[in-house]
């Protein structure tokens, strides 16, 4: 059963935007994920910190962690996990099993972002010679056993889930996987739910009223 839903903050407009549906309320969101960019680094060590301090949200970060010292500076803010992305593609100086022997599986995800059937890195900007499927196998050879898959040709379309190629993958992978793109209605919830995928990834969907965010309680 879904039991884990996220919320997507990038930069500044959305971070204020997140307050709105954190006061909805409180209980409902379980997992905040936060995507790190460099102009808005001090906001969101700020931001994080209050988080951390005033909710119970259990929070991931992503976005530009390429070594471990920026892994660790995040986990000291009392960030849940760390998500990976164009460094786990590059795995330089095994930099994956490096980080989940440290930090352990549980706190380490790895992000899987695909567009017509190729992987995408450096912010969707680089299409590797790569299928989701072959990089996931590489990543579970690194001892990763959490994936954040998203279907870019779908995020903020509005346009439904990938359902056909999300169920292949869980039935080939033994893997906790969480879905983005395309999730605005409760129908692509449940579906992903009969799955049976750990989450999804709301973002716009919330931002634009697509979604109700008490729509979490029905899965939890």
């Amino acid at each position: 059963m879904i039991c884990n839903h996220k919320v997507i903050l990038i930069g500044e407009k959305k971070i204020e935007l997140s307050d709105e549906i954190i006061k909805e309320d409180k209980t409902i969101i379980e997992d905040l994920i936060v995507a790190a960019h460099n102009n808005a680094k001090s906001q969101l060590k700020k931001k994080t910190t209050e988080m951390v301090e005033k909710t119970n949200l259990k929070i991931q970060i992503g976005g530009g962690i390429r070594n471990l010292d920026t892994i660790k500076y995040y986990f000291s803010l009392g960030v849940e996990k760390i998500i990976l992305g164009s460094a786990a593609i590059k795995n330089e100086n095994n930099f994956v099993s490096k980080s989940i022997d440290k930090y352990g599986a549980n706190h380490i995800t790895v992000s899987v972002d695909s567009s017509n059937g190729k992987v995408k890195s450096e912010g969707w900007e680089i299409e590797m010679q790569l299928s989701p499927e072959q990089f996931i196998s590489n990543m579970i050879e690194e001892g990763v056993t959490n994936f954040i898959y998203t279907d870019i040709d779908k995020d903020g379309t509005f346009g439904g889930v990938s359902t056909n190629y999300i169920s292949k993958i869980m039935q080939e992978f033994q893997i906790n996987l969480t879905v983005a793109g395309g999730v605005s209605s409760d129908s692509d919830i449940n579906s992903l739910n009969e799955l049976g995928v750990n989450g999804v990834i709301i973002g716009k969907a919330f931002y634009e009223n697509y979604l109700n965010p008490t729509i979490i309680n029905k899965y939890s």
